[in-house]
């Protein structure tokens, strides 16, 4: 008689997510996703061809999920161009591990350095702002390390616990002072009301 199949797919990557999201990606190994599921390593070897594949899953449910948030965002947002930024940097204070694993990591080594980031955000600051592509790009890349470098500060506890309001301002004020070097005129909305 063939053993009973006590855990699933979804339920090894439901452990090893959370296992990430509370401890890091550094926790992410067999006998840690074993404990939290509260058995043996076996189903984790019998559903996934090894750890790489599984920590390649988690990293697609951590980016789904993030995308989801974010697509939700988007929905109510003014501004759509900086809700990518905010919710990238309360992604970072909400969820430092995950966001250390999507994030924090070296993507190019492992094949998976992609622009989803430039594919929403460039077209997003032409439609916005109303200007080339050229200069959406310029606007991006000189706000968007910006952005990238407060959230990493903002995920090592490097910045202390910030308010929404106070990401809000700041994201507003690095973006003003672009457009104002670019000498190009953003939509005015006021930096702690206004959905981003």
């Amino acid at each position: 008689m063939p053993p009973i199949v006590r855990f699933s797919r979804e339920a090894v990557l439901n452990a090893a997510y959370q296992l990430v999201r509370r401890e890091g990606p550094a926790a992410l190994n067999a006998r840690a996703v074993a404990k939290e599921l509260g058995g043996s390593t076996q189903p984790i070897f019998r559903l996934f061809s090894g750890m790489e594949e599984l920590k390649q899953a988690v990293i697609e449910l951590t980016l789904q999920t993030w995308k989801t948030s974010l697509s939700q965002r988007l929905q109510e947002s003014a501004f759509p161009y900086l809700t990518i930024g905010m919710s990238f940097l309360l992604f970072a204070r909400d969820e430092p591990e995950l966001f250390k694993l999507l994030f924090m990591r070296d993507r190019v080594s492992d094949g998976s350095c992609t622009d989803y980031n430039v594919n929403w955000g460039i077209p997003l600051i032409e439609d916005t702002v109303k200007v080339d592509v050229k200069t959406a790009r310029m606007l991006y890349d000189r706000n968007w390390f910006y952005c990238y470098g407060l959230a990493v500060s903002i995920a090592t506890k490097y910045i202390p616990c910030m308010s929404e309001c106070h990401m809000r301002q700041l994201l507003v004020e690095s973006l003003q002072g672009v457009a104002m070097q670019l000498n190009v005129k953003l939509p005015t909305f006021d930096q702690c009301s206004v959905v981003i």
